[in-house]
């Protein structure tokens, strides 16, 4: 968890220098427990307010690998809005997913008879934002890709954009991990170990 806040204009995304800058690491009965665990204890927030998240997956490859986590997201009842590359793949594949347009610049409110992403971050009627951007080198991926990113810093909006984990996290949904609350290290003991109080 890097603080993409108080470096305003920053992409948030990390490269492989800045990977492992705040990492945190948690306990949990399975590696989803512990996955949750560890995105909750950075402040991430689940999206339980408007039960909205916007998809924006630059290739194919990654749309592939993502699909079945989508399907999991829709099936628990959440409304899926998707840039228009996503949103044709994953219609195609028969999920029920609301077109939204790329913002082309930081002040695009989208076209008449159009929603701009932009517009609805800002609106803050998008409570998680899935962007996978890498493996993509054409200009207005990278453009609409960072602004999508940097509101979602600007609107506190949570933000994932690591294919790996944007699964990880669409299963620990599945399983109920909603509703998890963060425990305490010593809530994973049974027995009193040196170093340790119990809570």
């Amino acid at each position: 968890m890097f603080s993409f806040t108080r470096l305003r204009g920053a992409d948030p995304t990390l490269g492989v220098e800045m990977a492992s800058t705040g990492e945190v690491a948690c306990f949990g009965r399975d590696e989803h427990e512990a996955f949750i665990q560890a995105l909750l204890s950075t402040g991430f927030k689940l999206p339980i307010k408007n039960r909205t998240i916007l998809l924006s997956i630059a290739s194919d490859a990654f749309r592939k690998e993502f699909r079945e986590a989508a399907f999991i997201l829709a099936k628990l009842g959440y409304k899926i809005y998707g840039t228009p590359g996503t949103q044709k793949y994953y219609a195609e594949k028969g999920l029920d997913i609301e077109l939204v347009t790329k913002p082309e610049s930081e002040n695009d409110e989208g076209q008449a008879g159009t929603t701009s992403a932009l517009t609805l971050i800002k609106a803050m009627k998008i409570d998680l934002i899935i962007n996978i951007s890498e493996g993509t080198t054409r200009k207005d991926e990278i453009s609409s890709g960072y602004i999508i990113r940097r509101a979602a810093v600007d609107f506190d909006t949570s933000l994932i954009t690591n294919v790996k984990c944007a699964i990880k996290f669409a299963e620990c949904l599945g399983r109920g991990l909603d509703k998890y609350k963060a425990k305490h290290i010593g809530d994973f003991y049974e027995l009193p170990t040196i170093g340790w109080t119990s809570v």
